[in-house]
């Protein structure tokens, strides 16, 4: 075969992977959410991926906040409401439009990092080594400021995450409890706080 041949091959190969990039993540879920799929409907859990042409059901009295990758931003919708994932933005089918802020990109970084979705599927008795170069001292590379108590629980999740990138898995791991324990319904948070 030769070289052009291959790289066209590789190039269909590879396509549906790149389709399927996170566009986002849930940082926090309350009340019923879910996203519907060839007929059923999966629970839509915290530290899930946002795929293209995802639909999410937000039933009445529930709230979705996702980060947006692609401006670095995070959106709040409020039940009801059914939301469509397109790759350049989420649509509003039905309800209100988003409350939305701005992040900046170092906070959302640390979500798109495959260390988190790692974590996030680790066993409890497997731990996650630190990235090549990351300490495990108290003074990370990229110092992320703690949240204020009375920050919502979107800003935990994220300062989870950059400690979490930043190879401090037992000051993630403090954070993860504190989540774990506000949201006892949320497996992943859970596992975390477990692992």
């Amino acid at each position: 075969m030769n070289l052009r041949r291959f790289l066209v091959v590789l190039a269909i190969v590879a396509l549906p992977a790149t389709a399927q990039e996170p566009l986002g993540m849930v940082l926090d879920v309350q009340g019923a959410v879910s996203a519907p799929e060839a007929g059923k409907a999966a629970k839509v859990e915290m530290l899930s991926y946002l795929r293209p042409n995802m639909t999410l059901e937000l039933s009445a009295g529930s709230a979705l906040t996702v980060t947006w990758y692609a401006d670095s931003r995070e959106l709040r919708f409020a039940g009801p409401a059914r939301l469509r994932v397109l790759k350049d933005r989420i649509q509003v089918v039905q309800g209100s439009g988003a409350a939305e802020r701005a992040l900046g990109e170092e906070k959302v970084a640390a979500t798109k990092s495959p260390r988190l979705a790692q974590a996030t599927i680790t066993m409890r008795s497997m731990s996650v080594p630190p990235p090549p170069g990351a300490t495990s001292g108290p003074a990370p590379k990229a110092e992320r400021p703690k949240p204020a108590e009375s920050a919502p629980l979107s800003d935990w999740v994220l300062y989870a995450s950059a400690l979490e990138e930043a190879g401090l898995k037992a000051d993630a791991k403090a954070v993860w409890k504190k989540l774990a324990a506000e949201r006892p319904g949320e497996p992943r948070l859970k596992a975390l706080a477990e692992r």
